[in-house]
């Protein structure tokens, strides 16, 4: 079957919501690890060190309630999601893959944070898009290609290595206990 996005969101969609929310919350916190761990950077070349410190701080968070759901405190939850919401992107240029990068990790960041409240298997859906968001870019703006339909370059193997490390994720998650120490498994 040929991979398009909506099959794609049909896929993991289904997988979704077969899986506890210690799992979900382990990809949703996975993906946001990712974008952190290549773009977080450029918060601190922007001189945003407290920018930086904030997604520091709310991945930490994350990675400690994926270890430890009893941590949770919703107030400490709430706290981040309003520390996220500090971090200046009004110079930011959603044509820069650096910029986006930025963007994607507080929007993952986020729709981490708020599925520990809501528990609703959306908001991890949203997650596995922020990266391929990033791939967007890149294919558009860096590479020059033509991505008005989003799935013309979908077998570019940018974007194949992005799907095909997210569905490695998933069926891993079906059948194995996962915590913070497995947090660059595929990655």
């Amino acid at each position: 079957m040929q991979l398009t996005y909506t099959s794609f969101d049909k896929t993991i969609t289904e997988d979704f919501k077969q899986l506890p929310f210690e799992k979900l919350l382990f990809f949703g916190t996975w993906c946001s690890q990712y974008l952190y761990s290549k773009y977080a950077k450029y918060l601190k070349e922007k001189d945003d060190v407290e920018g930086y410190a904030v997604l520091t701080d709310a991945l930490s968070y994350l990675w400690t309630v994926v270890d430890n759901p009893s941590a949770i405190d919703e107030s400490v939850v709430d706290s981040h999601i309003d520390n996220l919401h500090t971090i200046d992107i009004d110079d930011f240029e959603l044509e820069e893959t650096n910029d986006t990068g930025i963007m994607k990790v507080m929007e993952c960041l986020e729709s981490a944070l708020v599925y520990i409240e809501e528990q609703n298997y959306e908001f991890i859906v949203a997650c596995a898009y922020f990266p391929l968001d990033v791939v967007d870019v890149i294919l558009t703006n860096d590479l020059g290609l033509d991505t008005n339909d989003p799935n013309k370059h979908i077998d570019h193997p940018i974007s194949k290595e992005e799907f095909d490390t997210q569905f490695k994720m998933i069926e891993y998650l079906k059948t194995h206990e996962v915590t913070s120490s497995d947090k660059h498994l595929y990655r």
